[in-house]
């Protein structure tokens, strides 16, 4: 089945998609920057610190306390800017606080990682949405099935009041159109990975993204954190057998021939093995 993508002029300078979490790092932890801009062919990412990647997503670490000013330049003539506050590492902080490192924004429906920082045992999520405590792992993945702004709560056996998240949750579309349509695909293929790599029903999931989105080319490209390459069945194979319920598809980025033929020729995919 040939997949077309319908993509409305905008009057608007395009606005970028892109994202760079945690925010609020130690020194020498790993943050995590990604864009999935429509059109985009070229990065530019300066982290503050006269180093520079030209990768559409990947991770950082800055070796020195301080505040830092990330520009991400797109195609040359598109900008934004990110503020990161890197924190001295000290001895109370890695034994005793608790810490939530999750994005401040995140689209409706998406699936979105919350990840306690610290050496506490018990965990208990609450997400806002439920009323009730969502999940009791260290690393939980959620969804919000509405938009809003949500206070997400996270309680361990050692601290008295919980520790405080605030997101805000845009809806799947918007009114202007201005969500970009790459995103949602490639969000819709992150759901079904996630699938395959949680166990659920191989065949249905695998087909799904093959018959709607790679035109039944099961050969399409797959790079895997920048740095491997498998065909997506192989790749799939490998979630289904190998990482099966241990893979966390953090971003699926995906990367068409061109905007009119919409055809989809390769996707990136971010991923994490949970911590056991």
């Amino acid at each position: 089945m040939f997949f077309l993508l319908v993509m409305r002029a905008c009057s608007q300078k395009q606005p970028i998609q892109a994202t760079v979490t945690p925010s609020d790092p130690v020194v020498g932890e790993e943050i995590f920057f990604s864009d999935s801009t429509s059109g985009a062919r070229i990065w530019y990412w300066e982290f503050g610190n006269n180093e520079t990647s030209t990768q559409r997503s990947g991770y950082h670490r800055f070796k020195q306390k301080g505040v830092y000013k990330i520009r991400l330049t797109v195609n040359g003539n598109l900008e934004r800017y990110f503020d990161v506050r890197v924190k001295e590492k000290t001895n109370a902080e890695d034994l005793h606080l608790v810490h939530i490192i999750a994005p401040k924004e995140a689209i409706q429906g998406e699936n979105i990682i919350f990840r306690g920082e610290g050496h506490d045992e018990q965990w208990r999520w609450e997400f806002g949405e439920t009323g009730m405590i969502d999940s009791r792992e260290k690393t939980a993945l959620y969804a919000y099935t509405e938009p809003g702004e949500y206070e997400v709560l996270l309680n361990t056996e050692n601290t008295r009041y919980p520790i405080r998240h605030r997101i805000n949750i845009l809806p799947y579309y918007s009114e202007n159109d201005s969500t970009d349509v790459m995103v949602l695909i490639g969000l819709d293929i992150k759901e079904k990975l996630q699938n395959i790599a949680d166990g659920k029903p191989f065949n249905v999931n695998y087909n799904y993204v093959v018959d709607k989105y790679f035109n039944n080319n099961p050969n399409t490209l797959v790079v895997i954190n920048n740095n491997k390459y498998n065909d997506f069945y192989s790749y799939c194979q490998g979630l289904h057998h190998i990482g099966r319920k241990e893979t966390i598809i953090q971003n699926v980025i995906v990367e068409t021939e061109d905007e009119e033929s919409g055809y989809i020729t390769q996707i990136t995919v971010m991923q994490i093995e949970k911590k056991k």
